[in-house]
């Protein structure tokens, strides 16, 4: 009873943290609670390194606490650019999968997807804009990165009569060779067959 107490015990731990998280995998929330540029994120489990979004635009683009209804927004007259710096794990996996996510005013006007080093294969394997009321929308764009670079900078600029940013989520994940994800696999088994042994 004492050794099932503990294991609750070390599971709930866990979940408080970011060891969920398998290798490889960074998540990243972007709110703009302040006017910080360039910005961190609100929430960052990316255990490679800061990542960080700039801001930038035709005219000085500037932070105000409300506009139409959301809170924490960097908005600029005619156009203005988001600029993404996520860092990864450094491990030359085969690939690298990015999901991503922007709430705005205005429309899109330009994407582009930056490995770093430069080189490689970038895919964008969806792509969709829908309104979400108040003349604000969301985007919602996936790609796929061949090998996985060290960091990426996702860009993004807007346009309209008043260009907005509300937030943007950021979720990746470095995907291995199959020889090593059959390890991690055959590993887990190994431990899950010694248990039983004991």
């Amino acid at each position: 009873m004492k050794k099932l107490i503990t294991i609750i015990a070390v599971v709930v731990a866990l979940a408080g943290g970011q060891a969920w998280a398998l290798p490889g995998e960074t998540s990243q929330v972007w709110t703009f609670d302040d006017d910080d540029n360039p910005a961190v994120p609100e929430i960052d489990l990316n255990p490679y390194g800061p990542a960080t979004a700039t801001i930038t635009g035709a005219a000085p683009p500037e932070w105000i606490s409300t506009l139409l209804g959301r809170n924490g927004v960097w908005q600029t007259e005619g156009s203005e650019q988001i600029v993404l710096d996520v860092p990864n794990q450094m491990v030359p996996n085969p690939y690298k999968e990015i999901w991503i996510e922007i709430g705005f005013l205005g429309d899109l006007f330009d994407f582009s997807v930056l490995p770093i080093p430069v080189g490689g294969i970038v895919d964008e394997t969806s792509r969709s804009i829908e309104d979400t009321g108040a003349g604000w929308k969301k985007l919602t764009a996936s790609y796929r990165i061949e090998p996985n670079p060290e960091r990426e900078l996702l860009c993004y600029m807007f346009s309209g009569d008043i260009a907005a940013v509300d937030y943007v989520k950021v979720n990746t994940v470095c995907v291995p060779e199959p020889l090593t994800i059959s390890l991690l696999g055959f590993g887990g088994l190994m431990v899950r067959r010694r248990r039983r042994a004991a």
